[in-house]
C-alpha cells in the first residue's frame, strides 16, 4: 500500500473515531496525521479544560456552575481539533458554549467558568477566546450558521446567550482586561504537572470517549496511596471498560504518541506518558432486563 493510501486510511480512521472530516484532519508538512499540536502553555489550558468538562453530580468541579453548565457542554459538541494556533471546538451552539465557559463571580466570591478566559473577537462563524494566564487559544466554531447568517447575527446571538451574566448575583469576570484576584486564587488549575500532557491529549480525544464509546468519565482524586489522578466511569452492555479505553488511547488510530497502558483487570489500568500517570477505572453494572 502506498504512503498516500496509508495516510488516507489513517485520516478515515480518525474521522470515524473523532468525527473530524478526513479532509480537515491536522497533518504535518510531510502529510502525516498529527492530533496534538499544543505546546506547554496550551497543554496546561487543555489539561484544565478536560478536568472541567469531565465531572459528575457527585464530584463537581470547583469552578462548576450551580446548574452544571460545564459538565453538560459535551452534549453540544461536534468535533474537537488541536491545531498549531490553538484548540478548535466545533458545535451548533458556539455562543451558548462561550457563555458557559467564560468566568463569572457569584455572590459569596465563588468563581464559575474557566478562570482567566477572555473573549477576543468573532466573525459570523467563529468566536475567538484566549486564556490570559497561559496565552492559550480556543476557538468555538458554529457549524449551524447558514449562508445568510452575518457577523451582526453572531453578535446578537452572543449578547442574548450571555444575558444571564447580568443577573444581580453575578459579575462578569471576563469583562476585565487582567486576571482578577478571585481567578488567580485558582492558579493551581492551570499549573503544569507531570500528567499535564496526558490530560491535554485526552481533551483532544474526548469525542471518542463521549460519542463513540458512549461513556461519561469524571475525574477523582488519587487513591490507594498514589499521586495518580483517576478517570472513572460506569459501563454496561457494549460500553468499554478501562482496558478497552487504555488500548484505544495507546494502540488505535488516535493513539497518544509515546503513551503506554498497563492493564490490571478489565476495569482497572494505568496509562503513562513520560513521567505522567493516570489511573483508568470503570465500574460495571448490569442493565435491567
Amino acid at each position: 500500500m502506498s504512503p498516500h493510501s496509508n495516510d488516507l486510511a489513517m485520516r478515515h480512521a480518525v474521522e470515524k473515531l473523532l468525527y473530524i472530516d478526513a479532509r480537515a484532519t491536522p497533518r504535518t508538512g510531510s502529510g502525516r496525521v498529527q492530533l496534538d499540536w499544543a505546546g506547554p502553555q496550551q497543554q496546561a489550558f487543555q489539561a484544565m479544560l478536560v478536568t472541567c468538562l469531565m465531572s459528575s453530580t457527585t464530584t463537581p468541579h470547583p469552578v462548576e456552575h450551580p446548574k452544571r453548565c460545564l459538565s453538560g457542554i459535551q452534549g453540544y459538541l461536534n468535533a474537537i481539533i488541536s491545531r498549531p494556533e490553538g484548540l478548535e471546538i466545533h458545535t451548533n451552539t458556539a455562543c451558548r458554549i462561550a457563555s458557559r465557559l467564560m468566568p463569572v463571580l457569584y455572590d459569596g466570591g465563588r468563581v464559575a467558568g474557566i478562570p482567566g478566559l477572555r473573549f477576543l473577537n468573532h466573525n459570523k462563524r467563529r468566536l475567538r477566546l484566549v486564556h490570559l494566564p497561559t496565552g492559550a487559544r480556543v476557538d468555538l466554531i458554529d457549524s449551524h450558521t447558514s449562508s445568510w447568517y452575518t457577523v451582526r447575527d453572531m453578535r446578537r446571538t452572543f449578547h442574548r446567550e450571555t444575558e444571564w451574566h447580568d443577573k444581580p448575583n453575578i459579575d462578569r469576570l471576563w469583562d476585565n482586561d487582567e486576571l482578577t484576584d478571585e481567578e488567580d486564587a485558582h492558579a493551581q488549575l492551570w499549573a503544569h504537572r507531570t500528567c499535564t500532557p496526558l490530560h491535554s491529549a485526552i481533551m483532544t480525544r474526548a469525542m471518542s470517549l463521549w460519542y463513540k464509546s458512549d461513556i461519561y468519565p469524571h475525574w477523582l482524586p488519587p487513591g490507594d496511596g498514589t499521586a495518580y489522578p483517576r478517570l472513572a466511569w460506569e459501563t454496561s452492555g457494549k460500553r468499554p471498560g478501562a482496558a478497552q479505553i487504555g488500548e484505544l488511547l495507546t494502540t488505535s488510530a488516535i493513539l497518544v504518541p509515546g503513551a503506554d497502558f498497563q492493564p490490571q483487570s478489565l476495569h482497572e489500568g494505568l496509562i503513562a506518558l513520560d513521567d505522567g500517570r493516570i489511573r483508568l477505572t470503570s465500574t460495571h453494572y448490569a442493565e435491567p432486563d
